[in-house]
């Protein structure tokens, strides 16, 4: 029995390690792009009676937008980063909102060696001004956006399950067909509105190429299929990034919250982490760490991090789980640590609407008070 079971669990993994040609690292583009636009929203409304009085306990609303963008290449790549939180709660309006540009210029054009400059901004509804900073540095690492051809693994596991083609396709023919998916506003300018004739038939070309088609086109079926990943119909593939980079700097704080002194500059140290495990996963870890260049050097330390994980359950379900940690180190004083853990799951409903099931722990190291929050959550993908 246990002979079977060691058998059994060796052919799985085997066909998770081995069944597919390509993996995430093999797509090293001299471009990678990407952007996102998503947004949440979430109403709360209960309340409490007795036989005398009934009292409205919750109602409230609130919004989230969240916009990103990147260009990568060597040897510039640049990053727009956007928060936006907006709410109401009986008769108080809320909201949050920060923005983090970023630019890089590498320094050779075979290399990962770059230099840097970033600014962020926040401003709330509790703060006297904008919140601002601005850093220059040096750091070393590149990030590859591998949407496309996870589109394209996607696309293959639909082929081989609808018997399209004979078996998992070559490497050298999935990294062809990522770039094809990855040149769709290239066939859009070239064709126009029916530029997914074309783009289609110069996927079908390459799996025909490949010698692995059955028959000669990929029919009714294929096409289906292909259009269902391409066009998010009925499913939605997540984004893939992979890369990870590391980056030393001076942090200049050029404005508080509550009008008070600037702190002094900054040495700033950070990093970031990203990677498919699979093609049903991704991982995503960062770090930032900063301590003043005065007196107080490295007795006084501000450390952000944060991991992040998804997973497909399904075309249509994924879970989503995330845990940030802000450790504190005032110049004077102990030190402290909140810890924020959440997980959803986030269903695919229609085109590009998800309904998200949220769960939410935040832990005060300051205050020792620990908070539970749950929601339910419409989400709407712009692009």
């Amino acid at each position: 029995m246990n002979s079977l079971k060691f058998t059994a669990m060796f052919l799985f993994f085997g066909t998770l390690l081995f069944g597919q040609n390509v993996s995430v690292s093999d797509y090293n583009v001299p471009v990678s792009t990407a952007k996102i636009l998503r947004l949440n929203g979430t109403y709360n409304w209960s309340q409490s009676s007795n036989d005398s009085i009934t009292v409205v306990t919750a109602n409230n609303a609130a919004a989230t937008l969240i916009f990103r963008s990147f260009y990568s290449s060597l040897p510039f790549a640049w990053f727009i980063n956007v928060d936006a939180i907006g709410g109401k709660a009986f008769a108080d309006w809320t909201h949050d909102i920060s923005i983090r540009p970023s630019i890089r210029k590498y320094i050779w054009d075979d290399m990962d060696w770059f230099g840097f400059a970033a600014f962020d901004a926040r401003h709330a509804n509790t703060f006297k001004q904008i919140e601002s900073n601005f850093q220059v540095g040096g750091g070393y690492g590149r990030y590859i956006n591998a949407t496309a051809l996870a589109k394209a693994v996607r696309i293959e596991e639909h082929l081989l399950k609808e018997g399209v083609i004979k078996d998992h396709l070559p490497k050298e023919t999935m990294i062809k067909i990522a770039n094809i998916i990855e040149r769709e506003s290239e066939f859009q300018g070239v064709y126009g509105d029916t530029y997914e004739k074309e783009w289609y038939e110069a996927i079908e070309k390459e799996i025909k190429d490949s010698g692995y088609l059955v028959g000669n086109a990929l029919g009714a079926i294929g096409i289906l299929r292909t259009q269902q990943v391409l066009k998010a119909i009925n499913e939605r593939v997540n984004e893939r990034y992979y890369g990870w980079d590391l980056n030393i700097g001076v942090l200049f704080n050029l404005s508080k919250r509550d009008k008070s002194p600037t702190n002094s500059p900054a040495l700033a140290l950070s990093g970031e982490f990203s990677y498919p495990i699979g093609w049903s996963s991704q991982v995503d870890a960062f770090a930032n760490v900063n301590t003043p260049v005065d007196s107080t050097f490295f007795k006084q330390v501000i450390t952000v991090a944060g991991i992040n994980y998804l997973y497909e359950l399904s075309n249509r379900i994924n879970f989503v789980a995330g845990y940030n940690l802000n450790y504190i180190t005032p110049s004077a004083g102990k030190s402290y640590a909140d810890h924020n853990l959440t997980a959803s799951f986030v269903f695919y409903l229609e085109n590009y609407i998800n309904l998200g099931i949220n769960a939410n722990m935040v832990r005060s190291g300051l205050t020792k008070q620990t908070d539970l929050s749950s929601s339910v959550t419409l989400q709407y993908n712009f692009f």
